[in-house]
């Protein structure tokens, strides 16, 4: 593993390192720490505490943005605005849900709906895991409207219709936004499945829609690594949803509508057609990455800002690939992974290894994405039920740059 300058082999730094990263004073570096912009935490066997290097990073860079562009009050860029949460930490080496490995809970035998009860702050994870499913009754007439080829458009679409028959929508406590959200959830999975919607768990549902049964268990691992990944572009949509008051199955679709968005969501698809063409070719593999470089275009799935060591939840999910590589199709995907990896000299992101599950299921393309929205709306609900509970609505302002 290959460590950033100034960071130790957990993500940290020393006051004296994150300070002069900063170019600021050791008591200032105190203030962005009282303030929650920076974390740290105490030092085994001293009194000494270290700080969050990935936090120390995102703030320095948004202080030289800051700095072209004259003013930092009213900047959005990477790693700007920040909002309080106790949803998801990383480190920058590995992600965690309310304390949790993510990786960990990826490879436990535990489902979705338990990870939505621990991301939902619910106290009866059976409950939830159980629950009913509350529906319109005009849902079979809505849900035959669903577009196979892009069940996302329609869940997007069919989403607030249902939410607006369903009479406690908008009970926006936690318990209320919990209810709605499992709703959601089923709802999702079973325009996607393209079945009614059942208490089954998630996994068990597309398995069973998508004929890989015997693969359920990657599909698990899949939809848990999924659910949460902070404020990404769709979960910060929602978050704003719900800071105006809208219900769980409206800001759902505004995070759908976000997460199906080219620069997001739609570097699945991208990834899934680099993959399919180097496992296709019969010239050298690496000559259809280099291919894609030499025409200008981006190579999608490798690289990720926040993890320059490799995305945490690329390298679970490829390590549980590795397990079935026995077969001929994991062990070609694998090395096409390998052949852009080395090309490129990026490693694997989240999208490119659900890109990578899909080609190894022998799943259409759309599917990686179908997996990452599913396995997201944990995460919106999430975001909203803090949102809710935060009563405050998230409005920034705007720098005009144009004609007085």
């Amino acid at each position: 593993m290959v460590l950033l300058k100034g960071m130790d082999e957990a993500g940290y730094m020393t006051a004296t390192e994150a300070a002069a990263e900063l170019d600021v004073s050791v008591a200032t570096l105190y203030a962005y720490v009282s303030r929650g912009i920076i974390q740290s935490e105490a030092r085994t066997g001293t009194r000494a505490r270290r700080y969050r290097a990935a936090d120390v990073r995102a703030l320095a860079n948004k202080h030289k943005v800051a700095t072209k562009h004259g003013d930092s009050s009213k900047l959005l860029s990477f790693g700007a605005p920040l909002l309080d949460s106790e949803i998801t930490f990383t480190d920058g080496l590995k992600l965690y849900f309310r304390g949790r490995d993510a990786s960990q809970l990826a490879a436990s035998s535990g489902s979705l709906e338990s990870v939505a009860a621990l991301i939902w702050g619910c106290d009866d994870a059976p409950k939830l895991s159980d629950g009913s499913i509350e529906l319109p009754p005009e849902y079979l007439d809505l849900a035959g409207t669903v577009d196979p080829d892009y069940p996302l458009v329609t869940c997007q679409a069919l989403l607030p219709l249902m939410g607006q028959r369903d009479v406690r929508a908008y009970d926006l406590s936690r318990e209320g936004a919990s209810r709605a959200g499992l709703n959601v959830l089923r709802i999702v999975t079973a325009l996607v499945s393209g079945v009614t919607p059942t208490t089954r768990p998630v996994h068990a549902v597309l398995s069973s829609a998508w004929k890989v049964e015997e693969h359920a268990d990657l599909l698990r691992s899949a939809l848990i690594l999924g659910a949460d990944h902070e404020l990404n572009a769709s979960t910060f949509t929602v978050r704003v949803a719900a800071s105006a008051g809208a219900p769980i199955y409206h800001a759902a679709a505004a995070g759908l509508a976000t997460l199906q968005g080219a620069r997001h969501g739609g570097e699945i698809e991208r990834t899934y057609r680099l993959l399919q063409e180097i496992l296709d070719s019969r010239q050298k593999d690496a000559e259809v990455v280099a291919g894609w470089m030499r025409r200008g275009e981006s190579v999608p799935g490798f690289g990720h800002p926040l993890y320059p060591s490799g995305d945490p939840r690329a390298q679970t999910l490829l390590g549980l690939l590795n397990r079935h590589s026995s077969s001929r199709g994991a062990a070609d995907v694998i090395q096409a992974v390998n052949t852009a990896q080395s090309v490129t000299g990026k490693l694997l992101n989240f999208d490119g290894a659900l890109a990578a599950l899909s080609l190894h299921l022998g799943l259409a393309a759309p599917a990686g994405l179908c997996i990452l929205a599913i396995g997201r709306v944990v995460g919106w609900v999430g975001h909203a039920i803090e949102q809710y509970h935060d009563q405050r609505l998230i409005r920034p302002r705007a720098r005009y740059v144009g004609l007085r």
